[in-house]
Order: structure tokens, then C-alpha cells, then sequence
């Protein structure tokens, strides 16, 4: 059995690996990493910053979950699903939602589902995402900035 110690530094290490050349890519260095306590489980967030915004990977061992969320400069670094700041945003908050018939949604969704076997592959689907959103995820958090 692993602790959540060692699943807490392999995640980490998992991130700058994986995750770690999308983010260089787009500019952003470790800011910091913070174990979150989730119930008697642990969770963690691992916190980027580049001169635009602030980009979080995140594991919660409560909802088995990696995500990954954005926010401007000034958020808090709070775990994403405990923000209570509602600074932090996923990236694709700001992207339409595709207008296409359910059938093919769903399709899509089964087609995905693959990404999430294994920490490494939904990782890498977490940098893809990072590539593919980023801009549109900035634009977004910019507008919202913007409007307060």
C-alpha cells in the first residue's frame, strides 16, 4: 500500500514531468505546492504563475480527481474545489459549448474516456488542454477581471 505522502511527492513530480513543458511553453514557473486536507484525505495543488495569470494542477483524493484551473494574479493559491476567493476558473469555462447533436457528444465523451486509465495519461491530457485552451481561458479571465 502507498501512503499519501509518496502519492502526494509522486503527483508533484508527475506534474513538472508531464505537465511542466506545456506550462514552460506558455510561460508560467512553479509558484508553489500546498497539501490540502480534504475530510482526512489529502489533496493537492501544484501552483504556476507567469506575467498574465495564475494556472493550478490539482489531485483531490476526495473526488479521485485531476483538473487543472486558472485564475489572475491576485487569487489566493487555494485548491481549485475549495476556492473560496472564486478567483479560479477551468480553462474551459470560457470556451462555447459545441453545438452538436447529443449522439455525437456522447461519442466524443467515450472517445475521451481513455485519458483518464492512468495519473500519466489524464496528466497529458491535462497538457493538451493547457495548449489548446490557454488563450481563450486568459482572454476569459481578463474579461472577468475587467468587469469587477
Amino acid at each position: 500500500m502507498v501512503d499519501e505522502a509518496q502519492e502526494k511527492t509522486d503527483f508533484e513530480a508527475n506534474v513538472q514531468t508531464i505537465v511542466g513543458p506545456a506550462l514552460a511553453r506558455h510561460g508560467f514557473t512553479l509558484d508553489e505546492i500546498k497539501a490540502t486536507d480534504e475530510g482526512g484525505r489529502t489533496g493537492v495543488a501544484v501552483f504556476y504563475r507567469n506575467p498574465a495569470c495564475k494556472l493550478q494542477v490539482y489531485w483531490s483524493a476526495r473526488e479521485r480527481e485531476i483538473n487543472c484551473m486558472m485564475a489572475p494574479l491576485d487569487a489566493p493559491n487555494e485548491h481549485g474545489l475549495y476556492d473560496t476567493s472564486r478567483s479560479w476558473h477551468y480553462l474551459n469555462d470560457f470556451v462555447p459549448v459545441p453545438d452538436i447533436p447529443l449522439e455525437e457528444l456522447v461519442k466524443q465523451l467515450r472517445a475521451e474516456r481513455s485519458n483518464f486509465d492512468s495519473e500519466t495519461k489524464w496528466l497529458a491530457w491535462i497538457a493538451m488542454r493547457i495548449d489548446r485552451f490557454y488563450e481563450s481561458a486568459l482572454a476569459g479571465i481578463r474579461q472577468l477581471n475587467a468587469s469587477e
